[in-house]
């Protein structure tokens, strides 16, 4: 019980440090409490299911390595060194990655007025009360309208006072290097940027793990299938969180802030990729099948949409070629691990 404790306990008192900083940083003028409320991946999930399942999966591996001997740092389990070092190279390639991926995905969009010092905290904070009650202001208009309405018509456009508040309030609150958030960001900036980074960092050794023990054919016990279906099924929480933080912070201001989440994009691929291990290790004798299937629908998708719907082949295409390289690489990276996985297993069966 003591290693549960500690794999919650240590990830829990880190992620406290948002909160914290929040109603530490921000005027209370501004009623920083709606942004705890409205940030759930920091306030919420890095609370609650994250430290939870950090728990849960230090209990695996630990019984995994004292119990039945294995230890994903050691040869035997892969039973060369070549392997081993292989994997080692792996996990740092993928951790680089990651952190180099986790900063970008804080300086490439607007994040929130929260994470700027004063006076620029001041500005941004006046100028998000303004269009966010604008935004508020044309919403209900447009629900008193009592015309129909019809398919295609566009959004109302913004006068250009609007445009220049909207222009301005987006440079105050995207802080586009490393220079400027330490020039111009709080100790929320830091503690978004830190426990952001922590998060995926977990994330990633998560996946390696899983990857790991289906590369090296290990047997697992009773109930450690379950315990890692629980560990990704608390991690994968922070999903429907993270649209709900991106809708609060953008929705007033960004018309395409989902469309622009390539780290949000990015994170469901990996998700995916670690539900395809964890499928392989329950049920190793259904990979082909498992394959299979997935390629049979990908193929029936693309077929039915190029007849019916070809703007939505259009919308993978246009994304695929506007997306930033650096998450290209690291869904290739993703593509690859679980590639070379169901190889290696099959030539195992």
């Amino acid at each position: 019980m003591y290693i549960f404790l500690i794999g919650c306990g240590v990830p829990f008192a880190i992620s406290l440090l948002f909160p914290i900083a929040v109603k530490t940083c921000i005027p209370s003028s501004t009623k920083p409490t709606r942004w705890i409320q409205n940030c759930p991946p920091f306030s919420v999930f890095m609370l609650s299911a994250f430290p939870i399942a950090m728990g849960i999966f230090a209990v695996t591996i630990f019984s995994l390595k004292n119990v039945n001997g294995i230890d994903v740092f050691a040869v035997k389990t892969f039973g060369t060194a070549f392997l081993l070092y292989g994997s080692i190279i792996a996990l740092l390639l993928m951790c680089g990655l990651a952190s180099v991926i986790a900063l970008h995905d804080f300086t490439s969009r607007p994040v929130g007025p929260y994470i700027l010092k004063r006076p620029m905290a001041d500005e941004a904070f006046q100028l998000e009360k303004e269009l966010r009650d604008g935004a508020k202001t044309g919403n209900v208009r447009r629900r008193r309208r009592t015309r129909p309405k019809r398919r295609g018509v566009q959004a109302t456009p913004r006068s250009p006072e609007s445009t220049s508040k909207v222009r301005r309030y987006q440079s105050l609150v995207q802080l586009k290097t490393l220079g400027e958030i330490r020039k111009h960001g709080n100790l929320v900036a830091a503690a978004y940027l830190g426990i952001g980074w922590i998060g995926l960092m977990c994330c990633v050794f998560y996946f390696w793990y899983v990857a790991v023990l289906v590369l090296s054919n290990q047997k697992l016990p009773d109930g450690t299938i379950s315990k890692l279906l629980a560990v990704f099924i608390l991690l994968i929480t922070w999903f429907p969180m993270r649209v709900h933080m991106d809708w609060y912070q953008n929705y007033f201001h960004n018309r395409d802030w989902l469309k622009q989440s390539n780290g949000f994009w990015l994170g469901i691929v990996l998700a995916a990729a670690s539900l395809v291990f964890v499928i392989f290790i329950t049920k190793p004798e259904a990979i082909a099948i498992v394959c299979a299937v997935v390629n049979a629908l990908v193929l029936l998708f693309v077929g039915l949409a190029g007849k019916f719907k070809p703007e939505w082949l259009r919308a993978v295409a246009e994304a695929l070629q506007s997306m930033p390289f650096l998450y290209f690489v690291g869904a290739y990276v993703i593509f690859l691990f679980v590639t070379i996985a169901i190889g290696i297993r099959i030539l195992n069966t």
